[in-house]
């Protein structure tokens, strides 16, 4: 029986017999597109499928997945083209990838959760420097309805709260694009205020990977995170941006379950002095995080 080799991206045939998802201009994109060249370099030059594996396997984490991911979504497109569907698009190509590549992800953190519960450590928020706000934010996402909300709590080094906020959204994709949002509210009220010295906290590694680079640029909420982060070079003099457990960020996550109550349309920013029962958050979150959960 004949090998069909023809290239999965653009679906002509490959002269060579082979390398035709890598070589032709047309999957050049798409790794490009990735910022992935340098791997597809090093796949082109070899001769077998072990040696494939094993490049992909010498890869770092979130590379290699995406890497896997690309590949994954190349072979789909191939075989939507080999019954006769339209084939879609380099971007359509890298953003199926990058998406596999964030789920991916999030099952990992899923399954690190779970047995994090299960050993019930017991976490407490930690204060900042004395010449700089902490901010901590979280996202809600309800995924039948497709919409989400925001709340976020800004804290000195004595834990006293400065500014806390709330709100829903709407239209949301995921629970990363939540989170995302929730940053940007954080910032812009905090802009607002004249603050400029910040550390930022937040309990989704994701989120932090797409706050400190581009990895997830691609993704649904890729235009979130590139206004957030032109917001921070331009208007912040950013200390940090750190992961820490659920029960340090609880003051936040709390603030964006009651965003989900709250009209579309009427968000809510709280100044010094915060309205009791936000302070009685904050105050929670540094004596015994477990009472929250």
């Amino acid at each position: 029986m004949d090998i069909d080799t023809r290239c999965p991206v653009c679906w002509r045939f490959d002269e060579d017999g082979g390398h035709c998802f890598l070589k032709c201009k047309h999957a050049r994109k798409c790794w490009q597109s990735s910022n992935l060249e340098d791997v597809r370099l090093n796949l082109v030059n070899l001769s077998s499928a072990k040696e494939v594996a094993s490049a992909l396997l010498s890869l770092e984490g979130e590379r290699q997945r995406l890497a896997v991911c690309l590949l994954w979504a190349v072979w789909m497109n191939r075989n939507k083209a080999n019954v006769g569907e339209d084939s879609g698009s380099i971007a359509e190509i890298t953003r199926r990838a990058t998406l596999f590549a964030c789920e991916a992800i999030q099952q990992e953190e899923t399954k690190i959760n779970v047995v994090c519960q299960g050993r019930r450590v017991k976490e407490k928020w930690t204060p900042p420097p004395i010449d700089v706000l902490k901010i901590n934010f979280d996202g809600a996402f309800r995924a039948v309805q497709k919409d989400g909300a925001w709340g976020f709590c800004i804290r000195d080094h004595a834990g006293n709260g400065v500014l806390a906020g709330s709100g829903r959204l709407t239209a949301v994709h995921d629970a990363l694009s939540a989170e995302g949002e929730a940053c940007l509210a954080a910032l812009k009220a905090a802009m607002e205020l004249g603050i400029s010295r910040v550390a930022l906290e937040t309990d989704s590694t994701n989120l932090v990977k797409a706050l400190t680079s581009n990895s997830f640029d691609q993704a649904p909420g890729g235009i979130i995170f590139r206004e957030v982060r032109v917001l921070l070079s331009m208007h912040f003099v950013l200390v940090s941006v750190a992961h820490v457990p659920r029960g340090c960020n609880m003051s936040a996550h709390d603030l964006a379950q009651l965003g989900l109550q709250r009209d579309l349309d009427q968000p809510v920013i709280w100044t010094d002095p915060l309205p009791s029962f936000v302070s009685t958050m904050l105050n929670r979150d540094r004596c015994d995080p477990s009472l929250g959960e």
